[in-house]
């Protein structure tokens, strides 16, 4: 495992790797979240948000003791406030390594074994507590954000179709709002979202969810360019998520904030952060031990 000290360049992130063929925490490499965050403000010891991230792997394997192959769906759900990231092509390939290793001798005892391995393999990784679940092919799902409305409800389609867009890289000062002295609620999902992998700089793209309670009245032709303006940036999801986050926060300075990003998966993995002022505004589906997080149309 990894020092505090790191450069990105170090990691697997767009390298050639071979499978491995035996159990091996080694392979696990991590991030510091503080090199991102203060970029734009954010410091570990003063969060304006709590929230989880998210991570359902689909293409987990292993073996029972005699040699019978296990394969689920693995969920595995990290605080927002721990020191550290796991970079997610380290997280692939050490899954990869339990796949043909031998643990128990049914399937039941064998999952039970290798999620407190990975449990605490990514809890010391993380410095942080970190739960992992395993998800079977009749497992029940949890759909999150039922019955928030389309971008679309604030400012309709042939508006935005209007807009003279000019902003590819993250450009806060397109968010305006006119202070109205009395409280407004928002919700509202959008597909806009697009950034770039920082290290390959390959697109990653995103649903976003947001709920806010303010007293602007939002500017939505300036909120669709604003997140229009991601489309060259190149971040990790998490930071994303954090960077529109704080800057609703700064520009609405609102009395209730969630912002959520679910991700289109990845070498099998997608990683779906959200970030929020109010612990019970986490959505319930983002942390139910029993289902796993249901997947958006996109993923």
């Amino acid at each position: 495992m990894q020092e505090a000290d790191f450069s990105i360049h170090d990691s697997l992130l767009g390298k050639e790797a071979g499978t491995p063929e035996r159990y091996d925490a080694s392979l696990l490499f991590r991030i510091p979240r503080s090199e991102n965050r203060l970029k734009y403000g954010l410091a570990d010891d003063s969060l304006p948000f709590t929230g989880v991230d998210v991570w359902n792997c689909y293409e987990f394997s292993c073996l029972t003791q005699g040699g019978l192959p296990v394969s689920r769906v693995m969920k595995m759900t990290c605080p927002a406030d721990s020191p550290f990231l796991v970079e997610s092509k380290s997280l692939k390939i050490y899954l990869n390594s339990f796949n043909m290793e031998r643990f128990e001798p049914t399937v039941d005892a064998s999952l039970q074994r290798v999620q407190t391995i990975i449990t605490a393999d990514l809890s010391a990784l993380l410095q942080a507590p970190v739960s992992v679940h395993f998800y079977g092919k009749d497992s029940m799902e949890a759909v999150p954000f039922q019955g928030i409305p389309g971008i679309e409800h604030y400012i309709p389609l042939a508006e935005q179709e209007a807009i003279q867009f000019g902003h590819y890289e993250e450009t806060p000062s397109l968010l305006t709002g006119t202070p109205t002295g009395e409280e407004q609620e928002y919700a509202f999902t959008s597909d806009l979202l697009r950034s770039n992998c920082r290290v390959t700089h390959q697109p990653d793209w995103g649903d976003l969810f947001v709920k806010m309670r303010c007293q602007y009245r939002v500017d939505f032709a300036s909120l669709v360019q604003y997140l229009v303006s991601f489309r060259k940036e190149n971040h990790f999801h998490e930071e994303v998520v954090e960077m529109i986050y704080k800057r609703l926060w700064d520009t609405f300075r609102p009395a209730r904030l969630m912002v959520a990003a679910m991700y289109t998966r990845r070498g099998g993995i997608d990683i779906n952060p959200l970030r929020c002022s109010h612990r019970e505004d986490v959505e319930p589906a983002f942390l139910s031990p029993d289902m796993r997080l249901g997947r958006r149309w996109r993923q």
